[in-house]
């Protein structure tokens, strides 16, 4: 079987398929990966399984700031993560005013799907960062558009709806090429229950990203979520809306048995041994026995995908993530 093989077996729920892995890792933990063992691709190295592709082209503006696609502009992150901070807001008032969404640009797209189409042998993500609501405050600021979604729904919809247009067109530009899946990142949770409270999602955030949804699934391919946070609130909507794959599953807010008794039957798991609380802190062996037990609660009978919670960040022994890969083999 090769890599894509174990991750549709997974996805198929099948119960003797192999445990797929992904070590997701932020550039400063990738370079402790190089330095310890000398290798020069570290997802070749660690056999991920999974092989993402981010429409994600950031503009260096001076020595300390880069804007992105829509025109947000970001502090690169000194901590060993790779988000970075905003700095600077396109949308200062609530009002779309002169602010124009970006083309999309079709030749980063087009090769985004080149490199996705050479690697057969992984399952293979186009990935749509910052997706709807994180794109959204992207443009207006947190508080911001929290706000707007209680006090300004005439321009809160008309910014959903400009973001939802514009992920719309590029799906058009990419969804007949060979790649097995659409990665949609879009954080909508916090430690206990939704940011904007489960109303207002499904005032603002649902329509539109059940439409983009149902782009993806008439084409064909395979949804993954991407969202930190506690979405039990909602949890039946989004395995409704279609998705296939939920990242990331925290074990500091979910029960792990639980959502795989209650869940697991409509949707794989990817995630569930926590960078938060654990992995930074734990011995090799730690990792390996909880490893273990996560592997055997959430891949019962398949639809599990083994990973950390998040990218692993520099402050985690690179020994753990060698255990966390022994039990994916095991």
């Amino acid at each position: 079987m090769t890599k894509r093989d174990t991750v549709l077996a997974a996805l198929g729920h099948e119960p003797d398929g192999g445990t797929p892995r992904q070590l997701d890792m932020t550039s400063a933990f990738a370079a402790k990966v190089r330095d310890q063992f000398g290798c020069e691709n570290v997802d070749t190295f660690v056999g991920n399984h999974l092989l993402r592709a981010k429409y994600k082209d950031n503009r260096q503006i001076n020595d300390t700031e880069e804007v992105d696609i829509f025109g947000v502009t970001w502090t690169p992150s000194s901590d060993g993560g790779d988000i970075g901070t905003i700095t600077d807001h396109p949308l200062k008032e609530a009002a779309l005013g002169d602010y124009v969404f970006p083309e999309i640009r079709r030749d980063f797209a087009s090769s985004l799907c080149d490199r996705l189409e050479a690697r057969q042998d992984v399952f293979s993500m186009f990935s749509i960062t910052m997706g709807f609501f994180e794109r959204a405050w992207s443009l207006r600021g947190m508080e911001p558009v929290l706000i707007d979604m209680a006090t300004e729904p005439l321009f809160a919809e008309s910014l959903f709806a400009g973001i939802e247009e514009h992920h719309l067109a590029l799906l058009d530009q990419v969804l007949d090429r060979d790649f097995d899946c659409v990665y949609f990142g879009d954080d909508w949770g916090q430690q206990q229950g939704l940011i904007m409270g489960p109303p207002m999602w499904r005032k603002y955030i649902k329509p539109g990203l059940s439409r983009i949804f149902e782009r993806i699934k008439t084409s064909g391919k395979t949804i993954c979520l991407h969202s930190c946070g506690d979405l039990r609130g909602i949890f039946p909507e989004i395995i409704d809306m279609g998705v296939d794959v939920y990242n990331t599953l925290q074990p500091e807010i979910y029960d792990l048995a639980e959502m795989k008794r209650e869940y697991g039957k409509h949707i794989t798991f990817y995630g569930g041994i926590s960078t938060q609380q654990f992995l930074p802190y734990a011995t090799p062996d730690e990792v390996l026995s909880e490893a273990r037990r996560v592997r055997n609660v959430l891949g019962n009978n398949g639809g599990y995908v083994l990973s950390g919670t998040h990218a692993l960040t520099p402050d985690i022994p690179v020994e753990n993530m060698m255990a966390m890969i022994q039990a994916a083999e095991e």
